[in-house]
C-alpha cells in the first residue's frame, strides 16, 4: 500500500511593513493539505492597533474601515497555532512570514518549505522568482486579488505542489547530493531534501543502501571519472547529429548581391518578424533620420538603410574602420547586421575565396544570446541563407565538469551558506540539463555568485607546478570523453562563420587566452563587428581593473588551509593530507576536517606558514587603515575641516569620510607611509612562502596520483585538488603583484586607489572569525586609457 503524502500547511501574512520587530499582522490565511487534498482552511482579518501605510492599502486592497471589530493577534493565536500543529509550513518568502510569528511565540520549530528557495533550485534559468512569475512558469492559474492573504495561500500551495511534482523526477543520486550538501541547518531546504531522500529510499527498499557500491568504485576507477556524467544531458546528446539547415535555405547561400527590389523585400520581412520581438522596431523606424515625403514614398529602399548599407559593405570589403550611429531604437541593429549578412553569404559559392568570418561583440551576455537565438536566425531566414553560428562566453564562462566531479562540493572554507547552498543545489540540477555549460543560461541571484565560482572554467589552463604532469586541460578524462563544455565551445567557434561573444568575452580572448597557455580563437577572425560601441570603453575600465582586498586574500588563505578553534585542520591540504604527509595511503580525506594527528611535520610546518600569512596580511590593511586615516586628517586640516583645501595630496581637501586616496609618489610625504613599506615587505615575503608551498603540495598530489594504481573512489578528485592548488597559487601571484607595483609608486601605465570597501557603513565578518571587525580599506587599480 502506497504511504500517503505528508501534510503540510500552507501560509501566508500581510502585514503593515516589512520588519517583524516593528510591523504588524493584517490579515492571516493558512490552508492544511495532504497531497492535493486540502484537509482544512483558516482565514481572518487581524486588528493591526496602529495606521496602516497608504502603500500596504493599495497593495493589499485593505482598508481601516473593513478592520473595524476585527479580533487582535492575541485572540486568534492559539487556534492558529492548534491548526498548524508541528506540521512543515510552506510559503513564498516563508520565513518572511514565520519571522512575524516567531516574534509572537508561535511556530518555533516547524519546518520550513520556501516555495522561493525551491523555485530557484528547479527552475534554475526562470528570469525571476517572484510568486506569479514562478506559477506562470509551471502553468499555474494565478486567481485575481492577489497579495491578499487566501489568494496567495492558495497559489503557494499550488505552486509548491507544481515545484513538488518536478522533484520526484530527480534522481536518487542527484538528490542524495541535495541533501548532503554541507549547508547550514538554517537553510530551509535542507531538511526538506533529506526528508524527501528518507520517503524516496524507503518507498525504493534502498534504506541504508549505498548509492554506490564497490561495483560502482570500480567503474568509476576504470571510467577515470565519475559514472554520473552519464546522467547528464551532454552524454547523452549525440555529438554526430548536425544541426538541421530551415527548410527552403540554401545552406551555399547566394551569389551576387541584391538588387532594391530584393533588397526591400528582406527588410520587409525583417521587419514584419520583428514585430512580434520587442527589441526590434518596424521597418518604419528603420528609416533611420530619413523623413519620407508623399512623392518619395515608393522609393524602393530607405535611404538611411541604403547609406548603412554602403557603408558596411565598404568597411567589410576593404578591412577599414567604421563608425555607424543607429538611432532607430529598441537595439535593433538590422541596419547593420543584414549588409554583414550579405557579405558573408557572397563567399559561399566562390570557389576560389576563402569562407568569410565575422566577430559580432555586444554589451552584455542576455543581448548575445538574443542574437544567437533570435535576431540572426531571423535575419538568414530573411534572406535565404544559412550560416553557422557560435557564442563564445567570457573567461570563467562555462561549467567544468572536472571541477565539478572534483573538489567544488566538499568543504575548504567553512560551512556554505545559505546562499551558496541554494546556489550549488541549482547548479546541481541545472548540470544534468545543460548542452552548452555556458553561464549566460542561468538565473544567479547575486548572493549565488560564489557558488559559481566553485565549478567554474577559466582555470583549466594554467601550467601545472610539475611540468610532466602537464596542465589540467591536457590531464582531464572529461576533456578526452568529449564532455567539456570549454572544448566544445571551441570546436563551435573554429567551424563558424559567425561567433557571437561580449565585449569582455572578445578582451579575454585576445588578451587572456594567450597569457594563460592557450591560443586565440578570435584574433585570426579580422572582420569586427562591435555593437554597443558606446559601452566597450566602459568595459575595457573595468575589465582592465584589479583589487587587492583583505577579505578576499584571507579568504585564498584560508582555502589552502587552516587550523580552527578546536585544534582541527580545514582547507585543500587538509582534505588532501592522506595524499600529502609522508607515507600516507593517498587519496583524499573522507571527513571535511582533519585532527593534527593526521598531519606530519612538513604539513604542520605549511599551516604555520599559512598562519603567518594571514597575520601578516591584517596587518597590512591595519597599516593601510592607518595611511588613509592621516589623508583624510591632513585633508581636513586636522582641525575639524576649518582649513579645507591645504592638504597636500591631490590640490583639494577631503570633504568626505570615503574619500580614496591615490598611491604617487607624494604618499611617501605622509608619516605612516613607511609602516606600509615594511608590512608590505613582510607580507610579499611571506605570501610567496605561501605560493611556493602550495606548489609543493600540488607536485606532491599529481605525482602520488601518478606513481599509484589502486581504486579510488571518485577517481578524480585528487587530480581536481591539484587543479584548485593551481588556481590558487596564481590568484596569490595576481594580488602578490599588485601590491608590489602599488607600494612601488613607480611610474606605470597603471593608477593606484586606496578606498574603504562600499559596504564600510556595516561591519563585517572574516571567514573563521567570530568577532566583528572594523572595515579597512581595499587597494584598486585601473589601467590609464
Amino acid at each position: 500500500m502506497a504511504k500517503k503524502p505528508s501534510i503540510r500547511v500552507a501560509l501566508d501574512l500581510e502585514t503593515t511593513g516589512l520588519y517583524a520587530e516593528q510591523d504588524s499582522i493584517l490579515e492571516v490565511a493558512a490552508i492544511k493539505f495532504q497531497g492535493d487534498t486540502v484537509l482544512d482552511t483558516l482565514e481572518t482579518l487581524v486588528a493591526p492597533g496602529r495606521s496602516i501605510p497608504y502603500r500596504v492599502q493599495r497593495l493589499t486592497g485593505i482598508t481601516p474601515q473593513q478592520l473595524i471589530g476585527v479580533p487582535h493577534f492575541e485572540s486568534i493565536a492559539r487556534n492558529l497555532q492548534l491548526f498548524i500543529g508541528d506540521y512543515p509550513i510552506v510559503g513564498h518568502s516563508i520565513p518572511f512570514d514565520v519571522a512575524f510569528l516567531r516574534r509572537r511565540g508561535l511556530v518555533r520549530t516547524n519546518p520550513l518549505i520556501d516555495t522561493f528557495e525551491l523555485a530557484t533550485v528547479l527552475l534554475p534559468s526562470l528570469p525571476s522568482y517572484n510568486l506569479g512569475q514562478v506559477a506562470e512558469a509551471l502553468g499555474v492559474i494565478v486567481a485575481p486579488g492577489r497579495h491578499r492573504a487566501m489568494v496567495d495561500t492558495v497559489l503557494a500551495m499550488h505552486v509548491f505542489l507544481a515545484l513538488y511534482e518536478r522533484l520526484q523526477a530527480v534522481d536518487l543520486a542527484l538528490l542524495k547530493d541535495l541533501a548532503s550538501l554541507d549547508a547550514p541547518r538554517a537553510w530551509p531546504l535542507l531538511a526538506f531534501f533529506r526528508q524527501e531522500l528518507r520517503e524516496r529510499e524507503e518507498r525504493d527498499g534502498l534504506r541504508g543502501l549505498p548509492i554506490r557500491g564497490s561495483l560502482g568504485d570500480r567503474f568509476a576507477a576504470q571510467l577515470g571519472m565519475d559514472p554520473r556524467v552519464l546522467s547528464f544531458a551532454i552524454a547523452r546528446q549525440d555529438n554526430a547529429a548536425a544541426s538541421p539547415v530551415p527548410d527552403g535555405i540554401d545552406p551555399n547561400g547566394f551569389a551576387g548581391t541584391l538588387d532594391g527590389k530584393q533588397l526591400n523585400e528582406v527588410v520587409e520581412q525583417a521587419s514584419v518578424v520583428s514585430a512580434s520581438t520587442p527589441a526590434l522596431d518596424t521597418f518604419e523606424h528603420m528609416q533611420t533620420l530619413v523623413e519620407v515625403i508623399p512623392e518619395q514614398a515608393e522609393q524602393p529602399t530607405p535611404l538611411g538603410y541604403q547609406a548603412a548599407r554602403t557603408a558596411v559593405r565598404e568597411a567589410l570589403e576593404q578591412r577599414t574602420s567604421l563608425l555607424m550611429e543607429v538611432t532607430i531604437g529598441g537595439n535593433d541593429y538590422t541596419p547593420a547586421l543584414l549588409p554583414a549578412l550579405e557579405w558573408l553569404s557572397e563567399s559561399l559559392v566562390k570557389i576560389d575565396e576563402l569562407p568569410r568570418r565575422l566577430v559580432i561583440t555586444c554589451s552584455n551576455s542576455q543581448y548575445a544570446r538574443r542574437l544567437v537565438e533570435t535576431i540572426l536566425p531571423r535575419l538568414q531566414a530573411s534572406l535565404k541563407i544559412h550560416v553557422p553560428v557560435a557564442y563564445l562566453a567570457e573567461q570563467g564562462g562555462y561549467l567544468c565538469i572536472h571541477r565539478w566531479f572534483g573538489a567544488a562540493l566538499r568543504r575548504t572554507s567553512g560551512e556554505l551558506t545559505s546562499e551558496q547552498a541554494r546556489g550549488l543545489a541549482k547548479l546541481g540540477l541545472w548540470a544534468r540539463q545543460t548542452l552548452t555549460g555556458e553561464r549566460g543560461e542561468l538565473t544567479m541571484l547575486p548572493q549565488e555568485i560564489t557558488a559559481w565560482a566553485r565549478i567554474s572554467s577559466g582555470v583549466e589552463r594554467i601550467p601545472s607546478a610539475d611540468e610532466r604532469s602537464g596542465s589540467a586541460y591536457e590531464r582531464c578524462t572529461y576533456r578526452r570523453k568529449g564532455y567539456c563544455f570549454v572544448s566544445r565551445a571551441e570546436e563551435r567557434v573554429n567551424t563558424a562563420t559567425i561567433v557571437v561573444t561580449t565585449h569582455a568575452g572578445l578582451l579575454d580572448d585576445l588578451y587572456l587566452s594567450p597569457k594563460q597557455g592557450s591560443h586565440s580563437l578570435l584574433a585570426t577572425i579580422d572582420r569586427r563587428l562591435i555593437l554597443d560601441a558606446d559601452l566597450l570603453e566602459e568595459e575595457i575600465a573595468r575589465w582592465s581593473s584589479s583589487e587587492l582586498d583583505q577579505t578576499h586574500l584571507l579568504g585564498l588563505l584560508n582555502t589552502v588551509g587552516t587550523e580552527l578553534p578546536d585544534g582541527r585542520f580545514q582547507g585543500l591540504l587538509a582534505l588532501a593530507a592522506p595524499a600529502l604527509r609522508e607515507n600516507g595511503p593517498g587519496g583524499l580525506s573522507i571527513t571535511p576536517t582533519v585532527a593534527k594527528s593526521e598531519l606530519d611535520a612538513r604539513m604542520n610546518t605549511w599551516f604555520q606558514t599559512l598562519e603567518h600569512g594571514s597575520a601578516a596580511v591584517n596587518n597590512l590593511f591595519s597599516c593601510f587603515s592607518q595611511l588613509l586615516e592621516e589623508f583624510l586628517q591632513q585633508g581636513s586640516g586636522g582641525n575639524g575641516g576649518r582649513d579645507k583645501g591645504r592638504g597636500s595630496h591631490g590640490g583639494r581637501g577631503v570633504e568626505r569620510s570615503d574619500q580614496p586616496l591615490r598611491l604617487t609618489g607624494q604618499a611617501r610625504n605622509l608619516s605612516t607611509w613607511t609602516n606600509v613599506e615594511r608590512a608590505w615587505q613582510q607580507t610579499a615575503q611571506r605570501l610567496q612562502s605561501v605560493i611556493d608551498l602550495v606548489h609543493e603540495a600540488e607536485r606532491i598530489v599529481l605525482t602520488t596520483q601518478r606513481s599509484r594504481h589502486r581504486l579510488d573512489v571518485g577517481s578524480g578528485e585528487a587530480d581536481s585538488v591539484a587543479t584548485e592548488l593551481a588556481a590558487i597559487a596564481q590568484q596569490l601571484l595576481k594580488q602578490k603583484d599588485l601590491g608590489q607595483q602599488a607600494v612601488a609608486l613607480g611610474e606605470s601605465d597603471r593608477v593606484y586607489w586606496l578606498r574603504m570597501p562600499p559596504t564600510s557603513g556595516r561591519l563585517c565578518h572574516l571567514p573563521l572569525q567570530h568577532n566583528p571587525l572594523k572595515v579597512l580599506p581595499s587597494l584598486f587599480f585601473m589601467r590609464s586609457l
